[in-house]
This record gives C-alpha cells, sequence and structure tokens, in this order.
C-alpha cells in the first residue's frame, strides 16, 4: 500500500510547483486519492489537449490488430485524395510508424491554433507543408499534424471515427459516459487533442494500459499492441534528465513510467513496475509533474505501512481543495451606487468583453450582466465562494464559468474559473483615477504562452 504521509507530500509539492484542478491516484486499480481543487471537479470533463493522442493511439493498434493497417505502410497509400496540387515529395518516404513517433520531418508543430484558424481541408493544408526530408524516420519533430493524420487514416480504414471505435470498444466497456471529441470540418476527430475528460476517466484509462488492454478479464485492445505503444522508441532532446524523456506510439515514456501528457498540466502517469495510475488535470505550465510524481510515489511505495495519524491528514486534505479567490470585501456601498444601472465599458481585451452591469444580490452575491463577444449573458459571483454558471448550455466546450469576486481601494476582482478547460482568468477594474482593467490568465497560447496581464481602458457610461 501506498503510505498516506507520503503521497501527502507529493499532494503539497504538486500544488506549490503547479495549479492542479484535479487528481485521481489508483492502486491495483482502487481509489487512494482523488478530489478537485474549487472550482474545478471531478466530475466536469476538461480539455485533454495532446493527452488525446493516448485515443489516436489505441485506435491505431486496433486497426493494426484487424490487419488493416501496418506500421510499414506509407502514409500516402491513404491520402491521395486529399493532396494538395503541389507538394513536397518527401511525403511519399512517411510511415504510419514515422507519423507515430513524430518522424516525420516536420519543419513546424501544427498544433490546435494552427488547425483552428482553418475552415476546411485540414489534411490538405498541412499535407502542403515542407518537410525535413532528411530527417524522415530519424528526428524527432512533435507535430500534431502527424495525430491528425493518423486519426483521418484509421477513419478511412476502419468505417468509423476514432470516437466512434472507442466508445464502442473501450469506453463502453469501461462504463466512462459522456466522452466527447472535437472534429474537424471533414469529420475526423482531431487526433492530437480535444478529448474531454476527467481525472478518474484518464485515470482508469491510464490503469487499461497498465493491464495491457484487459478490463475486467476482457481483452480491450491487443496486449501487444500496448506494449509496443509504451516502449520508448526515441528520446525527445529536450528532456533529458526528466522523468519522461523518451517517445513511443503517441505517449511519452520514461525509464520507470510512461505518461501521456497535455498542454497545461494533463497528465496520465503509468508506473512499470508498481500497480499506480496517476490522473491529473491542471493549469500550468510546469515541466515537473510527472518528475514530483516519480519521486513520490517510488518511496510511498517502498515506506512502512500508513499510520492512522497519516490516513487522517491525507483524508483531511482530500476534503478541503481549493483555489485562491479573490481578496477583498463586499462591494462598497459609495461605488456600487456610483455604478449602479450603468455599463462599465470596456476597451479592447483578449475575450472580448465589452462592458459589464453589476447587481448586488445580497449575501455576498453579485450578478454580472455582461457583453461577451457581442452576446448578453448574465452570470452570478460570489464573495469568497466560487459560484457555477451554466453559461452555454450544452457546450461541453465552454459550458461552465465559475466566478469568485471581491472589492478593495476602488478596485474589484472577478476570477472566472472556466471550468471545461484548463484556463482561470482574473479581471481586475481599477476605478481610481485614469480608469484601467485587466485582464490576467494562469495559462494561455497566446503571444508564446506569456500569461503577464492585458491591460484596457475601462469607462463608466455617462
Amino acid at each position: 500500500m501506498l503510505n498516506a504521509g507520503i503521497l501527502l507530500r507529493m499532494i503539497k509539492e504538486l500544488e506549490q510547483e503547479a495549479e492542479l484542478h484535479s487528481i485521481c491516484v489508483l492502486e491495483e486499480g482502487k481509489t487512494v486519492f482523488e478530489g478537485a481543487w474549487a472550482p474545478y471537479s471531478l466530475k466536469v470533463p476538461q480539455m485533454m489537449h495532446s493527452l488525446s493522442k493516448t485515443g489516436t493511439s489505441l485506435c491505431v493498434g486496433m486497426a493494426v490488430s484487424e490487419g488493416k493497417l501496418s506500421l510499414d505502410d506509407y502514409m500516402l497509400d491513404y491520402l491521395r485524395d486529399e493532396l494538395p496540387t503541389t507538394y513536397d515529395t518527401a511525403l511519399g518516404k512517411i510511415t504510419i510508424r514515422d507519423l507515430l513517433t513524430m518522424q516525420a520531418g516536420s519543419t513546424f508543430c501544427a498544433n490546435n491554433v494552427w488547425f483552428t484558424r482553418l475552415t476546411k481541408d485540414w489534411e490538405t493544408t498541412w499535407l502542403g507543408e515542407k518537410r525535413n526530408a532528411d530527417e524522415i524516420g530519424n528526428g524527432f519533430h512533435y507535430d500534431s499534424g502527424c495525430s491528425y493524420t493518423l486519426s483521418v487514416i484509421v477513419s478511412k480504414v476502419m468505417g468509423k471515427t476514432c470516437l466512434e471505435l472507442l466508445k464502442e470498444r473501450v469506453f463502453s466497456k469501461m462504463d466512462l459516459q459522456g466522452i466527447n471529441w472535437l472534429s474537424s470540418p471533414e469529420g475526423y476527430n482531431t487526433g492530437g487533442w480535444g478529448m474531454y475528460l476527467t481525472a478518474p476517466w484518464i485515470a482508469a484509462l491510464g490503469w487499461l494500459i497498465q493491464k495491457n488492454g484487459a478490463w475486467n478479464s476482457e481483452q480491450l485492445v491487443s496486449a501487444e499492441w500496448i506494449s509496443e505503444m509504451v516502449k520508448p522508441r526515441v528520446q525527445i532532446p529536450e528532456a533529458a534528465g526528466h522523468a519522461i524523456d523518451s517517445y513511443g506510439y503517441q505517449v511519452k515514456t520514461g525509464e520507470k513510467m510512461f505518461a501521456a501528457e497535455g498542454a497545461f498540466g494533463q497528465f496520465m502517469i503509468g508506473f512499470r513496475e508498481i500497480p499506480v495510475v496517476i490522473g491529473i488535470t491542471s493549469g500550468t505550465a510546469s515541466e515537473k509533474i510527472a518528475d514530483i510524481c516519480q519521486k513520490y510515489i517510488l518511496q510511498a511505495a517502498a515506506a512502512p505501512k500508513s499510520t492512522e495519524e497519516e490516513r487522517t491528514a491525507l483524508q483531511k486534505k482530500e476534503a478541503d481543495l481549493r483555489l485562491p479567490m479573490p481578496e477583498g470585501q463586499d462591494i462598497a456601498e459609495e461605488f456600487y451606487w456610483k455604478v449602479k444601472g450603468k455599463k462599465i465599458l470596456f476597451g479592447v481585451n483578449p475575450r472580448d468583453v465589452r462592458w459589464v452591469m453589476l447587481d448586488k444580490l445580497g449575501d455576498g452575491m453579485l450578478r454580472i450582466t455582461a457583453d461577451l463577444q457581442g452576446e448578453e449573458k448574465e452570470l452570478t459571483a460570489g464573495l469568497k465562494k466560487w459560484v457555477r454558471n451554466d453559461l452555454y448550455p450544452g457546450d461541453f466546450r465552454k459550458e461552465y464559468h465559475c466566478l469568485s469576486f471581491a472589492y478593495s481601494d476602488e478596485k474589484l476582482i472577478i476570477a472566472d474559473g472556466m471550468i471545461n478547460t484548463s484556463y482561470r482568468e482574473v479581471y481586475t477594474l481599477d476605478f481610481r483615477g485614469e480608469m484601467r482593467g485587466s485582464w490576467q490568465p494562469n495559462v494561455t497560447y497566446l503571444d508564446n504562452n506569456d500569461c503577464s496581464p492585458r491591460e484596457f481602458d475601462i469607462d463608466i457610461e455617462k
């Protein structure tokens, strides 16, 4: 049994290093610790970014096991109809294995931002990019375009999308209901990002891999494929010295663990010699999460049995997980009457918030009416508490926004936990002197992942 005291030290160090949103630790398939940092939830799926590639690899394994695909097949054997008018002839050298191991001669990473700017022809556009012919098959260059291409090819040979295959053959057997995966305009799952999972679901899928593709004595994915999938095949140059330093088939690997990793701290971690897997969702730029987990899990597995005091302390921690909220008081009456019934106008800002109106509801609750990207929405924020708003009902990408607020020295601070995503953003409205607003994200793709505040003008409607 994992030592509870050492597990607690792991959780505390992870908290210091990263903004965790949720975690689930399984030992022998049983939960030994799980929790979510309010306002995030163990029950609300969060965008997985590149952790989604695990699903793509499982689907490739299904196609290979059925003889519908070989790793030595050339990519273009399946993509002739998607070729652009002009293309780099080096494409003809790329195999399915090269796509799986990120050795397709890519000259840049075509990530979700690159693809989603396109309104059509995702595969054709990616195939039109220049290749480094000398590095096809022998040079690691991370590129989510490889994963999307695998999704396209699997869908062609299997007659179903990757999500359809996983729901039918894996998720339904594991009782994982409600998993979504983004698709391209052409109807193929995005492959390299866009799956939505909870920490317990991540851990369950990790346990499936840990058990060589078997679940409740049923073989859901070929054991041979799982074994091949998590073998280290190519070194990741910038990862030397870390717990995960190599790449397998669409997953990262190390000497003591395999790991699926998504941007901003999404992790599936499985240990090779210990029956432990971990699912993590977060919003962080830290690169130390896997290192911290490895350090403490190896210690916890070798340590003496937990004392009652250690178990109690771990349970107490599990029950008291929360992210920081804005500090201050309720809105001062003098200020409130200055803005009541008036629009607070926003200058240009990253979320295209155009104006807000404030209405105190009592008991530390604040109603915020806002123009968000040209659409009027009504939200509620809590003082020293998070209030969940079903802002976009039924839209698994951005449905829930959890708001907390505080007021201090003519500054109104509003935090927005967008719990379907990695994002937690803070708006600060400073009404002193020349009124200014700012928006600060915990993580972002903007401006090369720059998380510094972006300032903008604000004004009170006359």
